[in-house]
């Protein structure tokens, strides 16, 4: 029988194999995770990680995976992860070949030079990322093994690009001699779109990561811990918060449990573990007296430091939502004048430096908040947005009770063009509630191609609307393609024009 049965566990808890399940998404984690998806769904090009061994990387980059592949919305681009697990090659000829057998491209021959193949790569790309809209990730794995003139070939790939996004998606998770390289290639490291450094883990954090790997592998919830505190403090001490040593030495802790028949891990049973694992001992008689003491000192210190923490980790989860490099202004951003709004009946309650604010009634992204509202995901609009949502935790999935706060941003407008003419389907004063009208439009499929358009001028303050993708020429033109909508839209469908002189729209997809 498996030892973790007689532990009453459903699964191994301590596995040597990066199983995304069991990854315990520490803040350091979580951020590195909401950032590197978020760069993947903005299409920015190239992320790395950089990791001593031991800190987490291989299991980060298959939780990331796994992430990526769960399914998107209906109205978002779906994405490809390829794995390059070892990039260790001869040359750049055998490192495009590899990278050209990854993507899948099948017309490969024997006679193809590497320029072909950089060219079927570049088609591929291009098929796969305009034609068919899909985002293509790939993944490198052991970074720190690609070799000096390949890191070039990876500087290539990233300008097979669009006017608005890179096509291909590279992250790669290294230990720190990449820098080195990175270090000496300035044409490629200021490419990098976000750079993160992965360091151990606190004694907290390493406690609540063994817990919570417990927590998954248990068939049932049991009350009495495994593990004492001073049996925590001996594993901190032998690993220093590195994740692979923790798990290698709690799983050797747990079958020497089994064989002395023991239900609780304390100092003394973790220090004969590492002993036999290291070859040495962290204890040799160690008196009760000054067990006592240590515990004390460690008591004292870890209270301190939970104080610490506890304050400072929403601060830091803040922080860490901004791509590396990313500088906060001191003085606000967003410092309009307030809009004199001259109609009661269309008066905006939302403050002079909002669009409006959406309550959330589902959960939904903040790369599809910015897509559908502006119509632009750009590294500006991320940053003015997350400074504007402090409250705003998980940046990849908004909960149901957020209040969104929609930053009125005029340098991202257009402005409305006299002549002008609008076919809107739905129009409103209340940004909250015609956006989620629009989502239920677009994830029904159903609707004419439609865009969420804000308009603002200093007499009418806010107005939304949800209407067709184009501008008309003349009245004439609105009216047919009204009678050509289905009649559930047809009916409630009006046109827009006669605009004010300093009116102007946000939403970068709409021609005008």
């Amino acid at each position: 029988m498996e030892y973790f049965n007689l532990l009453h566990f459903k699964k191994e808890p301590f596995s040597n194999s990066p199983e995304p399940e069991f990854l315990f998404e520490a803040p350091q984690y979580n951020a590195c995770l909401q950032m590197l998806e978020l760069a993947v769904r903005l299409r920015r090009g190239l992320n790395i990680v950089i990791g001593d061994v031991g800190t987490g990387k291989t299991t980060l980059c298959r939780k990331l995976i796994q992430n990526l592949s769960a399914p998107a919305p209906s109205d978002s681009p779906e994405i490809d992860t390829f794995l390059l697990l070892d990039p260790a090659v001869e040359n750049t000829f055998v490192f495009v070949k590899t990278v050209a057998g990854i993507l899948g491209i099948s017309d490969i021959s024997t006679e193809d030079s590497e320029w072909h193949l950089k060219e079927k790569i570049k088609k591929f790309l291009f098929d796969k990322g305009v034609d068919e809209q899909r985002i293509i990730v790939l993944i490198i794995d052991e970074g720190q093994k690609i070799p000096d003139d390949c890191l070039e070939i990876l500087r290539e790939f990233l300008n097979y690009e669009t006017n608005s996004c890179k096509l291909l998606q590279i992250i790669i998770f290294a230990q720190p001699e990449l820098e080195n390289n990175l270090a000496a290639r300035a044409n490629l490291l200021d490419r990098v779109n976000y750079l993160n450094h992965l360091k151990p883990m606190s004694f907290r954090q390493m406690e609540k990561m063994i817990e919570y790997r417990i927590s998954v592998a248990r068939q049932e919830m049991v009350k009495n811990p495994l593990f004492t505190f001073t049996g925590m403090l001996a594993i901190y001490l032998a690993t220093s918060g590195y994740p692979r040593k923790v798990v290698s030495l709690c799983h050797h802790v747990l079958l020497k449990m089994i064989i002395r028949g023991k239900n609780k891990a304390n100092w003394f049973l973790v220090g004969s573990c590492i002993g036999r694992m290291t070859g040495r001992k962290i204890y040799k008689r160690v008196t009760w007296a000054v067990l006592s003491i240590l515990i004390l000192a460690a008591l004292t210190v870890l209270s301190v430091f939970y104080l610490n923490e506890s304050t400072t980790n929403k601060y830091n989860n803040q922080i860490k939502r901004a791509s590396s490099g990313t500088l906060i202004p001191k003085q606000p951003l967003l410092t309009a004048e307030p809009a004199r709004v001259g109609n009661a009946d269309f008066q905006v309650q939302t403050s002079a430096h909002l669009l409006g604010t959406i309550t959330g009634n589902k959960e939904i992204t903040l790369w599809r908040v910015l897509d559908n509202i502006y119509g632009d995901t750009g590294q500006d609009i991320l940053q003015k947005f997350v400074l504007a949502n402090p409250q705003i935790n998980n940046l990849n999935k908004i909960s149901k009770v957020t209040e969104i706060q929609v930053p009125l941003l005029p340098e991202k407008s257009l402005p409305v063009k006299r002549g002008t003419i609008i076919v809107a389907l739905e129009s409103s004063k209340d940004l909250g509630s015609i956006y989620y009208s629009f989502i239920d439009r677009r994830d029904k499929g159903n609707t004419p191609s439609a865009l969420l358009l804000s308009f603002s001028n200093k007499r009418l303050g806010r107005q939304f609307a949800i209407a067709l993708n184009r501008s008309f020429t003349s009245v004439e033109e609105a009216q047919e393609a009204i009678r050509r909508l289905p009649s559930e839209f047809a009916k409630s469908a009006q046109i827009l024009s006669q605009w004010d002189d300093d009116t102007i729209l946000f939403n970068r997809k709409f021609a005008q």
